[in-house]
C-alpha cells in the first residue's frame, strides 16, 4: 500500500481518494476506518439543553430512547440523548462500522468485545463498555456477513 499527502495551499477541506483493484476489501474496510473519524453527531446531556459534538468512534450503541428521542451510549458509559429517531440515526451511520442489531438498537462493531449466541437464533453483542445488546435473528445475517461468515 502506497500512502502520499499533497498539501495544497488552494484547498480548504481534505479529501481522501483509495484507489484500488475491484471489489479489495482491505480498502473497503479503510473507507469505513476514515469514515467513522470524521462522523459526529450531536448529543444532549439528559435534562439539559447544551449540546455536544459526539465523534462516531466514541459511541458504542445508539437504542430507542422514550417519546420521539434516542439514546446514545457511550464507550466510556456515559448517556446522551437526541432528538433524532433510530432511522435517521441509521442513515447518518450509513457506511461506517455501525450495524443494525434490531428494531430498537444499532450497535458501533468496533465496540464489540465478544458475541454469543442466545435461543431463538439471537446474538448477544458484548461491548467494551460492559453493556450486552441482543441482536435479534432478522438482523444476525448482517452481523454474521460482517464478520465473514457467510457471503456479501
Amino acid at each position: 500500500m502506497d500512502v502520499h499527502l499533497i498539501e495544497d495551499p488552494e484547498r480548504g477541506t481534505i479529501e481522501v481518494q483509495i484507489l484500488c483493484p475491484p471489489a479489495c476489501e482491505h480498502a473497503i474496510n479503510l473507507a469505513e476506518r476514515i469514515r467513522m473519524l470524521t462522523g459526529r453527531i450531536i448529543g444532549y446531556e439528559p435534562g439539559r439543553i447544551e449540546r455536544r459534538v459526539i465523534p462516531l468512534s466514541h459511541i458504542a450503541s445508539i437504542e430507542v430512547g422514550q417519546g420521539a428521542s434516542s439514546c446514545i451510549v457511550l464507550r466510556n458509559g456515559g448517556l446522551l440523548e437526541t432528538p433524532l429517531r433510530l432511522y435517521e440515526l441509521e442513515a447518518a451511520v450509513d457506511g461506517t462500522e455501525f450495524l443494525r442489531a434490531s428494531r430498537q438498537a444499532l450497535v458501533n462493531f468496533d465496540a464489540v468485545i465478544a458475541i454469543r449466541p442466545e435461543f431463538n437464533g439471537r446474538l448477544a453483542l458484548d461491548l467494551d463498555n460492559n453493556a450486552t445488546v441482543i441482536a435479534t435473528r432478522t438482523y444476525v445475517p448482517n452481523i454474521k456477513r460482517k464478520l465473514g461468515m457467510i457471503g456479501r
